[in-house]
């Protein structure tokens, strides 16, 4: 199995301009009593759990553990802003998940920063919900209630697969692309989000300015053959280069 973990945020969907600073901001203000939001960190590919903890620090409050109605809050607040501004999926990734969700050895997964109440949300919005949905109707994934790091998600993927799964990476960020190559794990980066091309190419050769004008066909095709020796090396990390962090 072929287990292909899909990054939201700027991935598959954009979020319209501020809803997420409004949304952010009406839950501190309800469930913490501050005056703050997520913007006023730099909050890329950070878990949900690692925005709140360093959002109140930064406004002089210490926590631990953040309290489960901080996310239900913030994912109610979403889904209102939400209603009359929807999410817009990015190019060709309506595409992509429909053909992927089609091919019996593959199986879509989530690796996001979000907590499960705002994946769904969003994903809902973009009406690309069902590709994620376990039998029970749960989300399938790995979300960012559970872990300060989002690398620390991988490390969830990997405990849980079973033995012979293998796994690529889909993903805009520079956090994504460098959780790629610390596990050795093929990619398709797109630069959907802050990062240009010419930076994600540094991980991979597999980089795309969008998944659209039949692009994702492309994409489809590495992932479905990911691990034939050919094509792994086009979507595997670079491994000739070094890589600063940033």
């Amino acid at each position: 199995m072929i287990q292909v973990l899909m990054d939201i945020d700027e991935t598959l969907i954009s979020v319209p301009p501020g809803i997420n600073a409004l949304s952010s901001g009406k839950m501190f203000q309800k469930i913490f009593g501050v005056n703050a939001h997520e913007d006023m960190i730099n909050n890329i590919g950070q878990t949900e759990m690692a925005v709140i903890i360093e959002v109140l620090a930064l406004v002089g409050i210490s926590i631990k553990t953040v309290p489960v109605e901080a996310y239900s809050y913030w994912a109610k607040i979403l889904e209102e802003d939400l209603r009359d501004n929807p999410v817009c999926v990015l190019p060709g990734m309506h595409e992509l998940l429909d053909a992927l969700s089609q091919i019996p050895h593959i199986h879509l997964r989530l690796l996001t920063g979000n907590a499960p109440e705002k994946a769904r949300i969003k994903l809902a919005s973009g009406k690309i919900e069902k590709y994620f949905l376990k039998k029970d109707g749960s989300l399938d994934g790995v979300f960012g209630n559970t872990v300060l790091k989002r690398e620390m998600l991988f490390d969830i993927v990997k405990q849980d697969a079973p033995q012979n799964d293998t796994f690529v990476i889909v993903d805009d960020s520079l956090l994504g692309a460098q959780i790629g190559k610390k596990y050795s794990v093929p990619m398709i980066l797109v630069a959907t989000g802050r990062a240009s091309q010419e930076k994600l190419r540094q991980y991979t050769d597999a980089v795309f300015p969008d998944l659209g004008e039949n692009r994702w066909k492309e994409a489809l095709s590495l992932i479905k053959n990911a691990f034939v020796s050919d094509v792994c090396d086009k979507i595997s990390l670079r491994s000739d280069k070094v890589i600063p962090d940033e």
